[in-house]
């Protein structure tokens, strides 16, 4: 791990072992995130009981080794996916689309991918959203203090967005509800420590400034 100020670098390495989808039953969503580089026939075996399932959701935010094997190689899980995650960087890479500066091509060209609704972070910038018919912009929620630490921000925002969307809410909502999380967690070392409930979240949003809300830009 490398550390400097509020960011963070993680070295990665996968344990290989064989993967195997256990039996999880019927829940209302799956959330796929990092595995490692030996994984490309475990994400067959998801996406297979995933079209049985069709009931099911899929939330797809992927990692360093998913990034590497391409779209050509995961095209039909992107295509499963009901909710898309990832960050500016990683999508210019996942898109080869290294010298893209408009935030608007690269939220279709991943919507075009696949996914129903596209969302990508841009740390303490904001994030975007893009569900094919409208994109929004959404603003970080203001810092109670300055930040410890980063690490975590970007899964506690996907982890709260889809959370809000498996308790009914809308796109809105969930844009409201995401950064307020990110916002507690980098507070403190780690990416677990300081996720709030969802009590505690919405005092935060009862406090926002007025002009924390999504901004239309499609």
């Amino acid at each position: 791990m490398l550390w400097f100020e509020d960011d963070r670098t993680i070295l990665v390495k996968h344990e290989e072992y064989e993967y195997k989808l256990p039996d999880i039953g019927k829940p209302k969503w799956v959330y796929l995130s990092s595995l490692g580089e030996n994984s490309l026939d475990y994400h067959q075996e998801i996406l297979e009981y995933l079209r049985k399932n069709q009931e099911i959701k899929l939330a797809f935010q992927p990692g360093t080794f998913q990034i590497k094997m391409g779209i050509e190689k995961l095209k039909d899980l992107y295509a499963h996916t009901d909710i898309f995650f990832c960050n500016v960087e990683e999508a210019k890479n996942i898109l080869n689309k290294r010298d893209e500066q408009d935030i608007k091509n690269l939220l279709k060209s991943m919507h075009d991918i696949g996914p129903n609704v596209t969302v990508i972070t841009d740390g303490p910038k904001g994030a975007y959203a893009y569900d094919g018919y409208e994109g929004f912009f959404m603003p970080p929620f203001p810092d109670e203090k300055p930040p410890f630490d980063r690490t975590g921000a970007g899964d506690s925002f996907s982890a709260t967005f889809t959370s809000a969307i498996a308790l009914g809410k809308s796109l809105s909502e969930a844009f409201l509800w995401a950064p307020i999380n990110s916002m507690s967690v980098v507070q403190y070392v780690g990416a677990q420590k300081g996720l709030l409930s969802q009590e505690d979240m919405l005092k935060f949003l009862s406090q926002a400034p007025q002009d924390y809300r999504p901004q239309k830009i499609m």
